[in-house]
């Protein structure tokens, strides 16, 4: 199955209806290049997809040196989830029936179109037709990302209902649900799950927000029986009967990076590129110390560059509220997270968070004491925050010194900051 072109439509920013942008081609081999189409080019308003891999000019684009494809069009793209979600639409349940080889415009025009960030990807470049519907229920999108996940079969309406999920990033089951004020994106509890996770992510979100992280706002609530984490979007405003959408790439994008070489990401070069391009280097790069830090101390080992996203405005890049906070318990101490932290390392040890302290600006003493407060927040509140949840005591045990405040990420020199009486 391929497709040999789309039409990339985007929100300009305080707009709440898109414009053609451009179109996108695919050649034989799958690999992508771009023009922005003249009327797009030649209004006043009309801003870069993001600068240093599509800047405003005419002329056809090609990806960056070593790239078959722009990352920050990928980043608009459905990830894990999605693409199982599009799969099972499209050829069943069978991976028997997959073909080999499938176009990346193949998810750009089956996915929903309420996707993460001011894009969508159209077939005409004059009629905008969104592939979204509000019609769903909670009950029926849990009901529905069971069934996949178990991989059961799905009804017709089922499979019209995980539409919703095609567009966002990640791997477990989730799903795009308006409010009335708000957008949010469901994260669905399934039988598969080997501990709480949900519960277990809204604690880590909200210890986080309590640490003077910036993350975005949770709530959980249950549907068909099971539980679901409700994520205010942070990339939509409701703005009169329409929303504005915010441009968003991920740190992957901002690395300059691809999948093939994310291993590659750290947190100092983050710091670095924000420093080149921030809007707010000060600010922006004392927060994602503080979250790397975090991470370290909740067990979120999970933290790979595509769970890093910054806002675009221009030329310039800031960084977004923190999300896809989860811990993750583990049999014995020593741990690697998604990104490296200090030098070529990604071991989980707060030692190696202090020796970059200097990558984000801050003198070592600033970053232990950033560190300080955020141990005595988690180890003061993490089983009260539990208890709010309704979390298991099986989940409790497995989350705490397994994941939360494990006795490992303190080896190295920083032993004295280990709570060993919690």
């Amino acid at each position: 199955m391929t497709i040999s072109n789309c039409y990339v439509w985007q929100w300009l920013p305080g707009e709440t209806e898109p414009v053609v942008s451009g179109e996108l081609r695919f050649d034989v081999r799958g690999r992508q290049n771009f023009f922005y189409g003249r009327s797009f080019l030649d209004r006043a308003a009309a801003v870069p997809i993001y600068e240093a891999e599509l800047p405003l000019r005419r002329g056809l684009q090609d990806p960056v040196a070593g790239l078959g494809h722009f990352s920050c069009l990928r980043d608009a793209a459905p990830d894990a989830w999605g693409r199982r979600v599009i799969l099972a639409r499209l050829f069943g349940q069978s991976p028997l029936d997959v073909p080999s080889i499938l176009d990346e415009g193949v998810f750009f025009m089956h996915s929903g179109s309420d996707r993460i960030g001011a894009l969508d990807f159209q077939a005409s470049a004059t009629v905008y037709e969104p592939r979204e519907s509000d019609a769903a229920s909670l009950d029926d999108l849990s009901r529905a990302a069971e069934c996949l996940a178990a991989g059961q079969p799905l009804s017709p309406d089922l499979e019209a209902v995980l539409l919703h999920g095609t567009s966002i990033g990640g791997a477990r089951p989730k799903a795009n649900v308006t409010g009335e004020r708000s957008k949010y994106v469901a994260k669905f509890s399934v039988s598969t799950d080997t501990f709480a996770i949900v519960k277990a992510e809204w604690v880590a979100m909200t210890l986080a927000a309590k640490a003077g992280l910036e993350v975005a706002n949770v709530s959980l609530t249950t549907a068909a029986g099971r539980d679901v984490l409700l994520v205010e979007r942070f990339d939509r405003k409701l703005a009169g009967a329409g929303w504005r959408r915010r441009s968003l790439v991920s740190g992957l994008t901002v690395l300059g990076l691809d999948e093939r070489w994310a291993r590659e990401a750290s947190y100092p070069d983050l710091a670095e590129r924000i420093r080149v391009s921030g809007a707010a280097f000060k600010k922006d790069a004392r927060e994602l110390f503080s979250r790397m830090a975090f991470n370290v101390l909740m067990g979120n080992t999970d933290d790979h560059a595509r769970n890093h996203a910054f806002y675009v405005e221009g030329p310039a890049i800031r960084l977004s509220p923190a999300y896809d906070l989860t811990p993750f318990p583990r049999a014995g101490g020593e741990a690697g997270h998604g990104m490296k932290i200090y030098g070529q390392s990604n071991l989980s040890r707060i030692a190696l968070c202090l020796d970059s302290a200097g990558s984000f600006g801050l003198k070592r003493d600033q970053a232990r004491h950033l560190v300080e407060d955020q141990i005595g927040i988690i180890a003061g509140q993490f089983d009260a925050l539990c208890e709010e949840a309704g979390m298991d005591d099986v989940t409790r045990r497995l989350l705490r010194r397994r994941a939360v405040l494990n006795p490992d990420i303190f080896a190295g020199g920083c032993e004295d900051l280990n709570p060993s009486d919690w």
